[in-house]
């Protein structure tokens, strides 16, 4: 299951009164020049705007008293929260479903909150590229039965059969399979587009996919028509990202362009993908972004995570705010803790004021809190 937000009882409503947090960042805001405040407004109408065909009808997921629901980018609820439980692929315009335990099915909403079909409980996973995997019992050549795995399309019928003793999820339309311990990969029309002769496979980014073909072997890169375009020579190989791969070797990452070839040589105990032109390391036990030269760009800060539109999450020490590229903090840190954006919103928690109570909702790209709700909370 994907993230819950450990949230109390909420109400629905369609009139939000400011929140207590939101109250909290526009007295810390209170204090910045008007030049100083165009340009923090500016940077985040850029980031939001620059995002906002990527993420229409972006659906997030919530839980009240324990149950589930979606809301969307602006912290409208599209999904009410009356399910036992959800899934999401958190990607812009995915589907998602919600389960019901009593009635032993699974709900598939398109993005819009639109209902798609319906689908017995726990046998069918998440949509990626108009298919979900799902299992059924068939009868082997023995005359035994064994589960294998198939995939159905976005009205809930069998697209592709039930033959895979493993499956995973469609990746830029590419899904790996196993027949027996040999792994390969089909497209989706179930045609085996590259064939099983892989130990080991990760699924397609940024048009490649780290391999090994022996168990306990060196990882490489294939292309997705199967081509070996970067030779095994990883202990471990981590998914393209903004041009670049982070590699282990030798006990440090590194970093690799789609040709093989070293952007910098391994050195770091720990190696975030790159995103925007930087990635957050650690070296000799200190923490900072580099750029692709290997430049120190941004420092002073003991976490710190992806960019996305502009901003990334990071904390000195005690709070997490979102920085821009230039390392200064857009959203100031007094967030007990923040996770990267996914779209227009991102997972945040916070302390309530005056209990050490943990908190977790979304905040937009603006500072603001949209969920829970102002009025929900106050009812705590």
């Amino acid at each position: 299951m994907a993230l819950t937000l450990l949230l109390t009882t909420m109400v629905f409503g369609t009139n939000m009164a400011v929140h207590p947090l939101n109250k909290a960042l526009a007295a810390e805001a209170a204090g910045a020049t008007p030049a100083q405040a165009a340009k923090v407004t500016s940077a985040q109408t850029a980031g939001a705007t620059a995002l906002a065909e990527q993420t229409a009808d972006q659906l997030y997921p919530v839980e009240v008293g324990g149950k589930y629901g979606f809301i969307n980018g602006k912290g409208k609820v599209v999904i009410e929260a009356v399910y036992d439980g959800y899934g999401y692929s958190g990607q812009p315009g995915g589907t998602v479903y919600v389960e019901d335990l009593a009635a032993k099915k699974q709900y598939y909403f398109d993005s819009a909150g639109s209902k798609l079909f319906e689908y017995k409980l726990r046998a069918a996973g998440i949509l990626y590229s108009d298919r979900a995997l799902y299992t059924a019992q068939v009868q082997t050549a023995d005359g035994a039965t064994s589960t294998r795995y198939g995939y159905i399309d976005n009205q809930g019928k069998v697209a592709i059969q039930p033959l895979y003793h493993r499956a995973f999820p469609f990746s830029e339309g590419l899904a790996r399979v196993n027949l027996g311990k040999a792994s390969g990969y089909i497209n989706t029309k179930g045609e085996l587009v590259i064939p099983y002769r892989y130990s080991a496979t990760s699924d397609f980014s940024e048009g490649m996919a780290a391999v090994a073909l022996t168990a306990g072997g060196k990882y490489g890169y294939i292309d997705a028509t199967g081509k070996l375009r970067i030779s095994p020579r990883f202990v471990y190989a981590t998914p393209f990202s903004d041009g670049a791969a982070a590699v282990y070797v030798n006990g440090k990452y590194g970093y690799i362009d789609k040709n093989g070839n070293y952007l910098l040589k391994p050195q770091f105990s720990m190696a975030q993908p790159f995103s925007e032109g930087l990635a957050f390391v650690e070296r000799n036990g200190v923490t900072f972004y580099i750029n692709k030269k290997g430049a120190k760009v941004i420092q002073g800060f003991t976490a710190g995570g992806l960019f996305k539109g502009g901003l990334a999450p990071a904390s000195e020490g005690q709070r997490y705010g979102y920085i821009n590229t230039s390392g200064r903090f857009v959203i100031k840190s007094q967030l007990y803790w923040a996770d990267s954006f996914n779209g227009e919103l991102a997972v945040i928690s916070y302390l309530v004021p005056d209990s050490r109570e943990e908190i977790m909702g979304y905040m937009n790209r603006s500072g603001m809190i949209v969920w829970p709700q102002a009025a929900a909370l106050m009812k705590q």
